[in-house]
């Protein structure tokens, strides 16, 4: 089923009016008429290469032509890191001449423009979306702001333990691996590092090189599976100390003072967190705490040169929670929002509802390493025989993920909490005291005392 928009025309008097009708059920003014539509985009970060990402922007665009044929849509395409795109939105949207009439963006930073007044609400929109319905609640909220929605999702990203199954065998730990809890991870990297002397035991990712993605595939994963889950209170309050917090940095104290981890220059790399996916495939790396990602980047259509080995020598394994026998995992993604600024928002969602048919959420979800956020994409072919069994694994998983806050004071938190971690792999001897401290007065500092909190 295609959740493409629809026209008709329909006769008033001897005119006949040409009126766009979208999967929402809302009719589009004025679609016959000429207009043009901004679209930006980043191309060459959110997707596994830049060709790639261009030809699935060209797919979409094509796609919305054939229903909308009078509206010209013009990319406006953003290089770069991670942190470019960030950037290069925020520039865009400073001014009403520059905003993009739709953007596409890291989760992690709607709440910081849709407190800027930069974003639209797509509310009116999404009501009787029919894809909109199939997303889970956790990604159904993922833009959400009190109650008015002004983001929605096209692929997200969660976490599980990655490890090589052959190497797990030589150090006489049993495969299929079941952690039950955060102790058997660091057995097995002890057992590893003791049988296989020449490689990394364990990938944890550290420090503020990889930003809100290295919390994403690190450190996030621990505290939402912890007593104490919670990153961002519901009166929007930062956690900068909570049993939760001291136990997740006490399991980094344990990986990095007992030598298990990554290098500081590994880590402390822009690239770090994909850097797990060659040290895999050169025999370097034992376990990650890795995202559904790195299958897609193994197959022949992502990789060159790919690793049809990896089937047979790498496994997934859920990550536990603290208490043992549970499932945790954080979520985040990429989403679609509508500028404040669009002089047509109804046509801005059109767009946005081509964006979602299912053949170009699957192709989005293996070009870019995504889990498609509709349901009912999980199960279908194109997607699972992609980079079987990893689509599969990491979709199972995606209903228990936590999602990332999207606040705008989250940016602030992950700068102070990748300061934390990144201390123990500078200096093996630091103290949870210490990185909690230098954690709660960054935040604490940059945010004031009433944006913050304590758990008990």
């Amino acid at each position: 089923m295609k959740y493409k928009g629809l026209s008709k025309l329909i006769t008033m008097g001897a005119t006949l009016a040409l009126v766009g009708v979208t999967a929402g059920g809302v009719l589009s003014a004025n679609a016959s008429s000429k207009e043009t539509l901004t679209v930006a985009y980043p191309s060459v970060y959110a997707f596994d290469t830049g060709p790639l990402a261009t030809q699935w922007w060209n797919q979409v665009k094509a796609g919305f032509n054939k229903e909308y044929p009078n509206v010209t849509v013009q990319y406006i395409p953003i290089p770069g890191s991670y942190q470019d795109v960030v950037n290069k939105l925020s520039l865009l949207y400073r001014s009403s001449s520059t905003a993009p009439d739709v953007a596409e963006m890291p989760s992690a930073q709607i709440g910081l423009w849709s407190s800027s007044d930069y974003l639209a609400p797509m509310n009116k929109f999404l009501g009787t979306s029919a894809w909109f319905k199939e997303f889970p609640k956790v990604i159904q909220g993922e833009g959400e702001f009190n109650g008015k929605i002004y983001a929605v999702n096209v692929g997200e990203n969660d976490s599980a333990l990655m490890y090589n199954m052959k190497m797990f065998k030589k150090a006489g730990i049993p495969v299929p691996w079941k952690p039950k809890t955060w102790q058997d991870i660091v057995t097995a990297a002890a057992k590893i590092k003791k049988a296989l002397p020449g490689v990394t035991p364990l990938w944890l990712n550290a420090g503020t090189g990889s930003g809100a993605n290295g919390l994403l595939q690190g450190i996030n994963n621990f505290i939402v599976g912890s007593s104490t889950p919670t990153i961002q209170t519901s009166s929007g309050k930062m956690v900068v100390s909570s049993p939760g917090i001291k136990a997740a940095l006490g399991f980094y104290q344990q990986v990095y003072s007992k030598g298990l981890g990554a290098s500081e220059t590994a880590l402390f790399s822009p690239s770090a967190v994909t850097a797990p996916l060659a040290l895999f495939q050169t025999g370097k790396l034992a376990i990650a705490v890795g995202s559904n990602y790195y299958g897609g980047n193994w197959t022949q259509f992502i990789s060159a040169p790919h690793w049809p080995q990896a089937v047979q020598t790498m496994g997934v394994a859920n990550l536990p929670t603290e208490a043992g026998g549970g499932l945790a995992s954080t979520l985040a993604g990429w989403d679609l929002a509508i500028s404040s600024h669009a002089p047509d928002a109804q046509m801005a969602y059109n767009f946005i509802n081509v964006a979602q048919d299912p053949t170009n959420l699957i192709d989005a979800a293996n070009w870019a390493g995504w889990v498609p956020p509709v349901k009912s994409d999980w199960a279908l072919p194109a997607y699972t025989n992609f980079a079987p069994p990893y689509n599969a694994d990491f979709a199972k998983i995606l209903p228990y993920s936590t999602e990332t806050p999207t606040s705008a004071n989250y940016s602030v938190w992950v700068q102070g909490m990748g300061e934390a971690t990144g201390m123990f792999v500078q200096n093996p001897k630091t103290t949870v005291s210490q990185a909690l401290s230098t954690m709660v007065n960054y935040v604490t500092q940059q945010l004031g005392n009433n944006a913050v909190a304590t758990l008990k």
